[in-house]
């Protein structure tokens, strides 16, 4: 990117970590500006990829739970004791009552 498209930012941090980044950018012949925007470009990659996995499970347990006809509380406990009695196989839809 253009040193042009690039704005300052400063960022307070306690001097053992000040060492450790220096120390780093200096072993992989970056600058420490360098160094601390790829780790925030990775930061924000890995946030992203995390809130889009739980999305996915939320979506999951959404879907399984309607499947096992679970709406409350009540019908976890249903289907945990159902399951221990051996009366329900994991992830099977529940029984019409």
């Amino acid at each position: 990117m253009p040193v042009a498209y690039r704005k300052p930012v400063s960022v307070s941090l306690p001097p053992p970590l000040v060492e450790e980044v220096t120390r780093l950018a200096k072993q992989q012949h970056q600058t420490t500006s360098e160094l601390v925007r790829e780790a925030l470009r990775r930061y924000l990659s890995d946030t992203k990829a995390r809130q889009a996995a739980w999305k996915a499970t939320r979506a999951y347990g959404r879907k399984k739970a309607k499947e096992l006809g679970i709406r409350t509380e009540a019908d976890v406990q249903r289907v945990i004791d159902e399951y221990r009695r051996g009366d329900l196989t994991p992830y099977a839809p529940a029984r019409r009552r």
